[in-house]
């Protein structure tokens, strides 16, 4: 919902002041306009980067993105209609007062309109059809991609071998790039300084606020030259210096966990979600595939 509300509230106050009504495309003979190619691209830019206002030049790279999201939100909306997808009045009154709301005033809101040539029936028209795209999508894609229980289960069964956690090692960790100082350091550690506090004091990484603290990491996961000593090192037990790069480092091993089966339990939370992802991201392409196949698009986009 806050995401639908941010969207429209930068049509209404992003829309290009160069945005023409010029035709950019069809699908099955409905118009898309500049105006609303150039709305997608502020969308676009909102989503992607943090400096909104970006060049002519720059904000036609997104024209080609931009184009492709606005044929296919056309597209999803007319297939809404065929199905005979209704609006709902009540969630689209709710809408309008929370966009309303959104102003400071009565005032305000309506000159946000007039300035960029709307009214509160045009807008009304763009909440819901944004509402109806929704719908469509929930009932299309989203339901259809909903993974039972029973359904994780057989998966999980199928392939407990992807569901292994590799053996970690829990490390304290100090770095410096000065071996005369790694060389002091570790001759504290060695008369018996608290690791953690001596990470605090004197390691120069992030870590150092969490006393040297880099957590469970398993292989590959760390520099090779540390990494080769972590998993040779007993618990409880501090290296010596290990140069990699330009850096020493000294380590002190807090934990092992050997490679282990995660159980279902473990698992079925993050498998569910990666499994209706993609089954979600299947259907989403198959559909728009085949509402392209049968539609009449003609292009007339002209980026020079």
């Amino acid at each position: 919902m806050r995401i639908f509300l941010s969207l429209m509230m930068t049509i209404l106050f992003c829309i290009s002041s160069y945005a023409a009504d010029s035709v950019v495309a069809t699908v099955n003979g409905t118009a898309l306009t500049q105006r609303d190619l150039e709305n997608e691209v502020n969308k676009l830019i909102q989503q992607i980067t943090f400096h909104h206002n970006v060049s002519p030049e720059k904000r036609k790279e997104y024209y080609g993105k931009a184009l492709d999201e606005l044929i296919n939100r056309e597209l999803e909306y007319q297939d809404a209609v065929a199905k005979g997808i209704k609006p709902d009045k009540g969630k689209i009154d709710a809408q309008m007062e929370r966009l309303r709301k959104r102003f400071k005033s009565e005032n305000d809101y309506k000159a946000a309109l007039d300035k960029e040539g709307m009214t509160e029936k045009s807008l009304r028209k763009m909440v819901e059809k944004e509402m109806l795209v929704r719908s469509v999508i929930d009932k299309t894609v989203t339901e259809a991609s909903a993974v039972s229980e029973r359904q994780l289960k057989e998966y999980y069964e199928k392939n407990t071998s992807k569901f292994k956690e590799p053996e970690t090692v829990r490390l304290r960790l100090i770095s410096t790039n000065d071996e005369k100082k790694a060389k002091d350091i570790l001759a504290k550690l060695k008369a018996g300084a608290d690791f953690a506090k001596t990470a605090t004091d004197f390691s120069e990484d992030n870590y150092r606020v969490s006393g040297g603290d880099i957590g469970y990491v398993h292989r590959g996961r760390m520099i090779p030259e540390v990494e080769n000593v972590a998993f040779k090192t007993k618990v409880g037990g501090i290296s010596g210096l290990i140069k990699a790069g330009d850096y020493w480092y000294i380590i002190k091993v807090e934990d092992k966990k050997p490679e282990h089966q995660m159980s279902f339990d473990d698992v079925k939370v993050n498998l569910k979600k990666q499994l209706e992802a993609e089954r979600a991201a299947e259907l989403n392409k198959k559909w728009l595939d085949s509402l392209r196949a049968k539609a009449k698009i003609e292009v007339f986009l002209k980026t020079e």
